[in-house]
């Protein structure tokens, strides 16, 4: 029996041996990974859906915009002169702006026209301005947008019949493409959306209004460029 004991007494203090041993030869390491990231000023202009038309005396939308793809709009307002007797031959363009900072939109147009005279029409007859603009949906930010042109050219209170020249003038500020016939700011605002995916396809829509009124034009043909460029300063 003590033999046994002792046998034990051996063992036990093998094991104890072995244990403190093995703790004494353990060890730890730590590393690390270190990383960077850059998020960069963003912004973006698309179609925000389709073109409407209206007071059109032939003419049509030869190439519609398509929802959240590139603006590329083509129109053809049709006859514009004594025959076409509605009140405005206007254009609606839906437009579609994104951006993670604050952005400027700047409209710049060219108009081009056979005519020679007095009598042709000009960039002062091609009524201009944006619609009523809407943050909606989930992902985009609130904020106050600043809209520098007079809106609808239609409106009442953005043009009348000249009392000398008898004339239709677009006469507000801004309401009008002679007021862009270089690059000016249209629209501005505060950062569009906040952190969502790409995959996210709300964001901020206006639409952008053309109009002429049919008048005694000269004859001919004319031709307008319109340009809208969305920055971050």
């Amino acid at each position: 029996m003590k033999r046994s004991l002792k046998v034990i007494r051996v063992l036990c203090a093998i094991t104890l041996a072995l244990l403190f041993g093995s703790i004494a030869l353990a060890q730890s390491t730590t590393g690390t990974v270190n990383m960077s990231a850059t998020v960069s000023k963003f912004v973006e202009i698309n179609s925000g859906g389709a073109v409407t038309l209206t007071g059109n005396s032939g003419g049509g939308v030869s190439t519609d915009g398509t929802l959240n793809n590139p603006l590329a709009v083509v129109i053809n307002l049709g006859e514009v002169g004594p025959s076409n007797t509605n009140s405005f031959v206007t254009a609606s363009v839906p437009l579609k702006i994104r951006s993670n900072a604050a952005y400027v939109m700047s409209v710049s147009s060219t108009v081009t026209t056979s005519g020679s005279t007095a009598n042709r029409i000009t960039s002062a007859d091609i009524g201009f301005g944006l619609g009523s603009i809407a943050r909606t949906g989930v992902g985009v930010a609130t904020g106050a947008d600043t809209n520098a042109t007079a809106g609808d050219p239609t409106l009442p209170a953005n043009g009348s019949v000249n009392a000398t020249t008898g004339r239709y003038n677009f006469t507000a500020v801004r309401s009008n493409l002679s007021a862009f016939t270089t690059s000016t700011t249209a629209l501005s605002g505060p950062t569009i959306m906040n952190a969502v995916p790409r995959s996210n396809a709300n964001g901020l829509t206006v639409p952008a209004i053309f109009a002429i009124k049919p008048q005694f034009f000269e004859n001919g043909s004319t031709t307008i460029a319109v340009t809208f460029t969305v920055t971050a300063p």
